[in-house]
């Protein structure tokens, strides 16, 4: 068993380095990037108003979804500010307004607010974000880092001019709600841009919102007058973003006829610009940064992004997501730069996004789309409802077991089906897009059916348990090495919209792999004692590491940690070699010099990890950013701690495992010793449980979805134990 080890370990070590290499586009200058801003609007719009220049782009360029969650949440302003600072930012109130210099501004002019609020010139720019000062010292006190104007500073940085012109306003004969946000976007590190965003670029207009739409004509003209030296220019449409905030005031029939004159409009002026672009060497990007107030209240969350220039035509992507057709709005400042040949800072925590070859693009989008709101919509209630299930049955199953133990007999596959549905919820993927009903009802079917399959197939409790983690672990494992189809569409898996992992593989699933795999393998191993069964065990357990920790399979830096320790202490009581503070100690020595080394050689090797970036962080601004980042992923697992109902499973777990070691006498001790390799493996996933929560953003979920391969099993097993000392 020690030479397994050993093999086990080389094998990682050889392996967990094979990491792919990125390198970045050398492009020449003098060229265009333009971002228009149509906001508020989802895709299917184009087509519904027949915006036909629109659709042109769609057809001959990449189009995709955008994930454009910021640091609020979903605030307007943020959204803007992101897309310039190519991290999660926030704009708070002040730090949104800007404005032409010579504009009036409470008690003088923006320029001479600007120079009164910083104390710096703003030299020759005509546009002034007079809360910048606010907007740095508020980015300085998040726990990582922001820079507003990053994306204006870079461009500025390599001499390339940025232009921003146009505005959502609203302005009534009382007040002025000044929406500038497009500048948030293309100002430099100053809070300083040049173009024009003032009431200049407004028309008087009886057909729109507040009798006001955009002078595409003015700004047609701008364009036409600095686009024969390049550049980067964000053209702020507003007219849309003016229609969702007056729709609250007329008819449903109304806001959709002042909508699609609004669409029209944009669509015409893309028209235009169209005529002044050369495809082969210019970018037009067509990018909406927050969604619809009906789009809201639906959960359509996700906004659409249209890219059209060379080597766009397709579906977007990057690295961030590695998803077809779904980008994020971080991705966006670092695709401008690579257009123009600037490498993004490591802060930047996006990437370039790239094309997919590929037909009828909004068709399969609209699916997508489809399947990504039913998850974000199902995901609360069904986990929520199961994870409420599984509490009660536990506490009926303990309950039942001093009381009435006869009972037992109909809580049994209950229990075993709770063990189940983490299987059930992959396989419910397959029907595609449900509505939450649907989706509980479905989901209690297969997980019947299943049950009734898999008791068909295996006579006993012992039996039952085995085929139900092993297979499990099986299925998720070829999930993850064929692409993670199944977990993509699982309500168990990603959420898409809510944004913290597109890849790879979850802390919900991880838990489910790593405690299915050590029971399963443990409980087989307990039935068939034999060199051949624990050399098997070993390579499962190996295989499952490794497709759990590799870049382009799991790429779950905290499943190296927790299944580490969690297969090392398996492996290490499998071994016979006792669990003590001295050999524990060596274990989580070994663990972190690996993880270590590969976290320095990933400052050197230009790879696109997460475990990359953050190296590269920590590379760039020096310790206190590993310090930071700690700090953030402490702060949400306490937070998740105190708010999600997963905790709920930890708690009962801990409780009844407390009340079992005392009552009745000796029991659990004595299945323990009659069960070694189940011990093995419930003590193993503990240790995981442990470490799943130390070290983990929302290890809370991790641990508490080992716990249902940890726990049921011992309280099955418990029954058998009562039976026969009853008799």
């Amino acid at each position: 068993m020690k030479k397994f080890i050993t093999a086990f370990m080389l094998l990682l070590m050889t392996l967990t380095f094979m990491l792919p290499q990125k390198s970045y586009a050398d492009t020449s200058n003098n060229k265009k990037v333009v971002l228009v801003i149509i906001d508020r609007v989802s895709l299917s719009d184009y087509t519904k108003y027949d915006a036909k220049n629109i659709q042109k782009l769609i057809n001959n360029g990449s189009v995709g979804l955008m994930n454009v969650r910021n640091a609020d949440g979903y605030v307007d302003a943020s959204g803007y500010l992101t897309f310039g600072t190519g991290t999660r930012a926030s704009a708070h109130d002040i730090g949104q307004i800007s404005l032409n210099v010579n504009e009036k501004y409470s008690f003088g002019t923006a320029g001479e607010i600007y120079e009164l609020n910083t104390g710096d010139d703003y030299g020759n720019a005509n546009i002034v974000n007079i809360g910048i000062s606010n907007l740095i010292q508020s980015s300085k006190r998040a726990d990582y880092k922001i820079t507003p104007g990053l994306l204006g500073q870079l461009l500025k940085d390599n001499n390339i001019p940025t232009y921003v012109f146009g505005n959502s306003d609203i302005i009534t004969d009382s007040s002025v709600s000044y929406r500038r946000y497009g500048a948030l976007i293309a100002m430099d590190e100053k809070g300083t841009a040049f173009g024009d965003v003032s009431e200049n670029v407004l028309k008087y207009d009886r057909n729109s919102p507040y009798f006001i739409s955009t002078d595409y004509n003015k700004i047609f003209d701008y364009f036409q007058k600095y686009d024969k030296n390049g550049g980067f220019f964000v053209i702020d449409t507003g007219d849309t973003s003016r229609v969702d905030s007056y729709s609250s005031n007329v008819s449903d029939q109304l806001a959709s006829k002042y909508e699609e004159y609004a669409i029209k409009n944009a669509d015409a002026f893309i028209g235009k610009l169209l005529k002044n672009l050369d495809p082969s060497r210019d970018l037009l990007i067509v990018a909406t940064p927050y969604p619809s107030k009906s789009d809201m209240s639906t959960n359509n969350l996700l906004s659409p992004i249209i890219i059209y220039g060379p080597g766009y035509n397709g579906l977007t992507t990057s690295i961030t997501t590695k998803r077809n057709g779904i980008i994020t709005n971080l991705d966006l400042a670092p695709t401008i730069l690579n257009y123009f040949g600037i490498k993004a800072p490591v802060e930047m925590l996006g990437h370039p996004i790239t094309n997919i070859k590929t037909q009828d693009k909004v068709n399969y989008l609209e699916n997508l789309n489809d399947k990504v709101v039913s998850i974000y919509t199902a995901r609360p209630i069904v986990l929520k409802s199961y994870v409420i299930f599984l509490i009660i049955i536990l506490i009926l199953y303990l309950i039942t077991l001093f009381l009435k133990i006869n009972y037992l007999k109909y809580l049994k596959p209950i229990v075993l089906g709770v063990m189940i549905v983490p299987l059930s919820l992959l396989i419910l993927s397959l029907f595609g897009p449900l509505t939450v009903y649907s989706s509980m009802i479905a989901l209690i079917l297969i997980t019947i059916a299943l049950l009734l399959i898999i008791k068909l197939f295996a006579k006993n409790e012992l039996n039952m348990l085995i085929v139900i983690s092993l297979l499990t672990a099986l299925t998720i494992t070829v999930d993850i090495f064929t692409g993670a189809h199944l977990m993509k569409g699982s309500i168990l898996g990603y959420d898409v919209i809510a944004g913290a992992r597109f890849y790879g593989i979850g802390n919900e699933y991880m838990g489910v792999l790593i405690g299915s795999t050590i029971m399963g393998v443990m409980a087989l191993i307990q039935k068939y004692d034999n060199k051949a069964t624990k050399f098997s065990g070993v390579l499962f357990f190996a295989l499952v590491f490794l497709l759990m920790v590799l870049p382009q399979y799991g790429a779950k830096i905290g499943g190296f940690i927790t299944g580490f320790m969690a297969f090392g202490v398996t492996l290490l009581l499998m071994s016979e070699i006792k669990i003590n503070y001295k050999n524990l100690l060596i274990l989580f020595i070994s663990m972190v010099l690996l993880l270590t080394l590969m976290f320095i050689a990933s400052m050197f090797m230009d790879t696109v990890t997460h475990m990359a970036q953050t190296a590269l962080i920590v590379k760039n601004e020096g310790i206190t950013a590993l310090y930071k980042i700690f700090a953030r992923k402490l702060n949400m697992e306490l937070t998740l701690i105190r708010y999600t109902i997963w905790s709920w499973v930890l708690i009962i777990t801990i409780m009844s495992l407390f009340i079992l070691s005392y009552k009745p006498t000796g029991i659990l001790k004595s299945i323990f010793k009659k069960n070694k390799y189940i011990y093995y493996g419930f003590f193993g996933s503990i240790v995981g449980m442990l470490f799943a929560l130390a070290f983990n953003d929302a290890g809370i979920v991790a641990a508490s979805t080992m716990c249902i391969y940890a726990f049921p099993p011992i309280l099955i097993m418990l029954e058998g134990e009562i039976r026969k000392s009853e008799i």
